[in-house]
Formats: structure tokens, C-alpha cells, sequence
């Protein structure tokens, strides 16, 4: 079994839970884009896909056995989802269209995820036993990127209805929608927090003559309450909750390219956990409470340039 060692006590614990937890993520590190995981202390990095097209997007099954993510090995994008050691890696969605960012849901038995199958991109639904697909959106405008409430009945996203990018909710059971966000610019990767009161989101504000994205809380209910986590002359994108909700995991421009940041939920004590000269991206914090079902054998551990660690 692959360690996530607890830390000793009188050890830095900036952003640090108790115990080390599991982030997977997507890099290049390599030539081309693949799926790693690494934990909390920025442990070296373990390449789960290993394969020469590119997988992106990871997202955990709530029981932390299974890694979803999408990828470009068939040709176009699909959905595939593998073991959390990256053994048992399989194809999910077969359509010639573009399945993309897939987000498991609580339950354990679907994934929704993003497609262009209508001609545009709209919010699907994956029933995992059955293989189904349905539709939930199907709007003529642009439909991205769900993540899952914590009660499994509603889906955020950020959708171009208006012709501008801002956060939806969809209850996926009546389909009835609300608009959360109203201002100018985009407002996009919205992401709830465990305790399903709010959500943090990229939002592009207004700098002087220029803009870029910056990380915001604000009420899940309403959209209310709107707080700007951090400040900054470069973006920030694409955070994803623990499921502790006291850190909050997102990527980072640095010299043109991603790298991934911790901070704390209020947006202090901001550290950065993986560097590695090449692009770092889309952390996925996983969301169990026991430890990862890893088998050494079936595990390369990557060599990184740089990686920093509290």
C-alpha cells in the first residue's frame, strides 16, 4: 500500500490537514498530458494513466476506489474511470462527439459530465449501472463544467446563456434552474463546499485597464455575500474543496503556465504544492476517510524538477 504518512508532530502545518490527504491532478510533466496523484505534503507524484494521448480532468468516486477522467486515446474525448492505483483503466462513453469533465456524484452511481453530442455543449448525466445518458440541460448556448452538491440533487455549472460566462444551479430531478451570478465579466469552474452552504468560483474582475481571474466565495443559496479569496495579477482557477472544507485546492499561473496552490478556505496561508516546470492543473481532492487501496507494483513514481512540500 502507497504511504500518506501522517506528519510529525512540531512539523509545519501551513494548509495541512491532520493527515495528509490525496490530490490527483493532470500534468505534462511528461510530453504529454496524464493523470497523477500526490497528497497534501506535495509527495512525489504517481503517474496512474501512462498512456501517450492526453487524460485530463480526474474526479474520485466518493469511496476513493476509482479515478473518472476524460480522455483522447479513442480518437476524440470520452469518459474513463480506472482504479485509484490506475489499474483497470476503461473507456465509459462511446460517441463521436466530445465527453469532457466528468464530476461523480455522492451516490456513487452516475457521473455528469460535458458534452457536445446536440451540437453544443450541454450538462449530461451518466447512470453508471446502466450506461443511459441523458441530457439535462439542453440549451442552445454553452453549458460547462458541473460539480455536485453534497446532497446529490443539484448540479453547479458555468453556462454563456446570457453571452457571458456565469454560475448555474439545475436540480436534476425537476430541471428547474437559477442563475447565481449577474456581473460583467465571467465567472466560471464553480465548485461547493461539504457543507453544500457555498460555493468558490474563478471570476474575472477589472484590474485598472486590464482583468483576470481571481478565486470568490459566495452563498450557495442566492449567490450572496460575494468575497473575493485572493488578489492577484495572474489567474487563478478551477478550485476544488477538501472534504474537510478547511482548504481549498486550485491552479495557479506562473511564467505562462499552471501550477497548483493550496490556501485555507478564507484564502490565507497560501502555499504552493506542486511546481514541476512543466503545467500542473485541475486538483481533485480525494474525498474518503480511509486510506488509498494502492499496490506498489502497479505504480511508477515520477521524477519531479521541483516540488515544494511544507
Amino acid at each position: 500500500m502507497l504511504a500518506f504518512t501522517t506528519m510529525q508532530a512540531g512539523s509545519s502545518a501551513l494548509c495541512q490537514p491532520v493527515q495528509p490527504v490525496p490530490i490527483a491532478f493532470a500534468s505534462d510533466v511528461n510530453g504529454d498530458w496524464e493523470i497523477y496523484v500526490t497528497d497534501t505534503t506535495g509527495k512525489a507524484p504517481v503517474n496512474l494513466t501512462r498512456n501517450p494521448a492526453a487524460d485530463y480532468y480526474p474526479t474520485w468516486a466518493p469511496d476513493g476506489t476509482e479515478i473518472a477522467f476524460f480522455s483522447r486515446r479513442d480518437a476524440n474525448h470520452e469518459i474513463y474511470v480506472m482504479h485509484a492505483d490506475g489499474t483497470n483503466q476503461r473507456r465509459l462513453t462511446h460517441h463521436p462527439a466530445t465527453d469532457k469533465a466528468p464530476s461523480w456524484a455522492p451516490d456513487g452511481k452516475r457521473l455528469a459530465f460535458t458534452s457536445n453530442r446536440a451540437g453544443h455543449f450541454d450538462i449530461y448525466l451518466l447512470h453508471l449501472g446502466s450506461g443511459a445518458v441523458v441530457n439535462l440541460t439542453a440549451n442552445p448556448f454553452e453549458d460547462e463544467v458541473p460539480t455536485w452538491a453534497p446532497d446529490g440533487n443539484r448540479l453547479v455549472f458555468h453556462s454563456k446563456r446570457e453571452l457571458n460566462w456565469d454560475i448555474y444551479i439545475i436540480n436534476v430531478n425537476s430541471r428547474e434552474e437559477q442563475r447565481l451570478t449577474h456581473q460583467p465579466l465571467m465567472d466560471t469552474y464553480p465548485a461547493w463546499s461539504p457543507d453544500g452552504s457555498r460555493i468558490v468560483y474563478a471570476s474575472m474582475r477589472p484590474k485598472g485597464e486590464l482583468a483576470d481571474f481571481d478565486l470568490y466565495l459566495m452563498d450557495a443559496a442566492d449567490g450572496g455575500n460575494q468575497t473575493a479569496l485572493t488578489d492577484t495579477p495572474t489567474d487563478e482557477a478551477v478550485p476544488a474543496w477538501a472534504a474537510d472544507g478547511g482548504t481549498i485546492a486550485f491552479q495557479s499561473e506562473q511564467d505562462g503556465r499552471w501550477v497548483i496552490h493550496l490556501m485555507n478556505a478564507d484564502g490565507s496561508e497560501r502555499r504552493e504544492l506542486i511546481n514541476n516546470g512543466a503545467w500542473a492543473a485541475q486538483p481533485k481532492w480525494y474525498g474518503g476517510v480511509n486510506a488509498l487501496p494502492i499496490e506498489p507494483a502497479a505504480l511508477q513514481i515520477q521524477q519531479w524538477g521541483k516540488i515544494r512540500a511544507p
